[in-house]
């Protein structure tokens, strides 16, 4: 299987070309310790900071803000998380990305 990260952009059909050219998938940062029945996610975290400045960039450039997942391929959400910018990138940079999860990040929250 594989996992899928997804970045969409709130409510601005031209947020998909502020994507062209990053690499926002976060399988190849897996550990040999993932496991999609945890709670949360199990990433390289030396990636993650890396990977936490890129979603702060793409939030910058977004009209309304983002939304975020990472799932297996052909997965759901179970579960939506309204997030103030600066709490999802502290959940990113924790090691802590529910698995089953969809992130909602909107500007002015």
């Amino acid at each position: 299987m594989s996992l899928v990260t997804e970045i969409e952009f709130i409510d601005d059909p031209k947020g998909k070309s502020y994507l062209e050219g990053f690499n926002i998938q976060l399988h190849d940062y897996l550990t040999d310790y993932a496991d999609w029945d945890a709670e949360y996610w199990d990433f390289d975290s030396e990636h993650l900071k890396r990977y936490s400045n890129l979603l702060e960039d793409l939030f910058s450039k977004s009209a309304n803000g983002i939304e975020f997942q990472a799932l297996w391929v052909g997965e759901t959400a179970k579960k939506v998380i309204d997030l103030p910018i600066d709490e999802f990138l502290a959940v990113i940079e924790r090691n802590q990305i529910a698995t089953g999860a969809r992130y909602v990040v909107r500007k002015g929250a």
